[in-house]
């Protein structure tokens, strides 16, 4: 049987992944954070890595909050571009598939919607440990990145998610600021969760994009949700993105054309926000 593991099994994407990978059946090892296996220590990564010895690994691990990375900058190099091309490179010798999860956050969002040709003008110190963890895949012809737009849905790892705070803001009618001039392609965690084992059990290579459906901003996203609940919409505020300053600049659109995905996986399910949302109602999370 074929051995895959993953790592940031803990994060809000990891949880989903790996119960996904559970209902397969499959063979998985799981990387929970720094928990398990710091991505900062080469020595503990090629031991732990040698003693998994994976066929497949699928790499969601990352110091993934933009105000860490801004605050630890070295460690966010540590962690996601060197810990990423020290497990390329250990893929590559074990002759095994690295598929590496990046983010819609490379790009600079100035010419939105971006295809997997449009080169990488990222703002943020996260941004920038992920194109460098970028180059260090793509050196390896046989391994693969998929780039995901703005995840949501409800936390299965006992951390509440940005969604789960958003649905407990509007049924207690507290009041909600969300951007409406940023605009991303959401998708909910567990058809990304979906599409990454896809892709990670195939033999696609190189470079895609794995956004949702629809083009959306933060303020439209709430306010959907808001009918979605039957909650009031006139808690949601609408706000800019200069009205809130930030330590570092956020890209105004980073939307996604997911045609390559679609069209190398067309049998699998791409719902759209609102469908989504009925799915994870229809699940008891909502």
């Amino acid at each position: 049987m074929t051995r895959l593991l993953l790592t940031g099994a803990g994060g809000q994407l990891g949880a989903y992944l790996l119960r996904h990978l559970r209902g397969l059946g499959a063979d998985v090892v799981a990387w929970d954070g720094t928990r398990d296996v710091d991505l900062a220590d080469a020595d503990a990564v090629t031991r732990a890595f040698c003693a998994a010895r994976p066929h497949i690994v699928l790499h969601a691990a990352a110091l993934a909050r933009l105000a860490d990375c801004q605050r630890q900058p070295e460690r966010a190099f540590r962690v996601n571009a060197a810990g990423t091309a020290l497990l390329a490179e250990a893929c590559a010798r074990a002759g095994a598939r690295l598929v590496f999860v990046s983010t819609d956050l490379v790009f600079d969002g100035q010419s939105a919607p971006y295809a997997e040709t449009a080169p990488p003008a990222p703002l943020s110190v996260y941004a920038r440990t992920k194109v460098a963890a970028e180059r260090a895949v793509l050196a390896h012809p046989h391994h693969a990145i998929a780039r995901v737009g703005l995840l949501f849905g409800p936390a299965l790892n006992g951390k509440p998610s940005f969604f789960d705070e958003q649905i407990a803001a509007l049924r207690a009618g507290r009041p909600l600021a969300l951007f409406e001039d940023e605009w991303r392609t959401p998708l909910d965690l567990a058809t990304a969760a979906h599409a990454l084992t896809e892709l990670a059990l195939s033999d696609f290579a190189g470079l895609v994009h794995v956004g949702g459906p629809d083009r959306l901003s933060r303020l439209e996203m709430g306010q959907k949700l808001a009918r979605f609940l039957g909650a009031d919409p006139g808690a949601i505020v609408a706000g800019k993105r200069a009205d809130a300053p930030a330590s570092e600049p956020r890209p105004r659109d980073t939307s996604l054309d997911s045609g390559r995905y679609r069209a190398r996986f067309p049998h699998l399910p791409w719902p759209s926000f609102a469908e989504a949302l009925r799915a994870i109602q229809a699940s008891g999370a909502a």
